[in-house]
């Protein structure tokens, strides 16, 4: 069975406006990640709590984006949005602040900067997914569970 086959919930009016705004914040978020890096990293920048804390107010908004923006709580729909908010605004935060030093002494590799950026995300999104599908099944949120695919 491939995904687009798989049994999905009806995408009523509610969960259009819901999905709505997990594309919002998930824009804002992006668009926040490569305004703050600059501010917050370089050579005198830097700040181990800052970007700690960073770190984790990133991590749950990303759960409550990725609840947002999943049809149904299904494992594969909550792998797959909580890795595509979470890389993305990792992604973005390195190169961006990557693209802030170039030019000077602290210059870095964008490909290098990158890779961190997706690594880092990866590795998060997989403490968002585990969240996300705690979440999901704490507040029973629907599932294509009870949903017969027709065989």
């Amino acid at each position: 069975m491939t995904l687009d086959q798989r049994p999905q919930l009806p995408l009523t009016p509610r969960k259009k406006v819901l999905v709505a705004a997990g594309g919002v914040l998930f824009a804002a978020q992006g668009i926040a990640a490569l305004l703050v890096a600059p501010l917050i990293t370089g050579p005198d920048d830097a700040n181990f709590g800052v970007l700690v804390s960073l770190w984790g107010v990133t991590t749950l908004s990303s759960v409550a984006i990725t609840l947002l923006l999943v049809r149904q709580a299904d494992l594969p729909d909550i792998a797959t949005a909580s890795m595509l908010v979470t890389i993305a605004t990792f992604a973005a935060f390195t190169l961006s602040a990557a693209y802030d030093v170039r030019g000077s002494d602290d210059e870095v590799n964008m490909v290098d900067a990158l890779f961190l950026g997706v690594t880092s995300g990866a590795l998060t999104a997989m403490v968002v997914w585990g969240i996300a599908m705690l979440i999901a099944r704490v507040l029973r949120l629907p599932t294509t569970a009870g949903l017969h695919d027709g065989k």
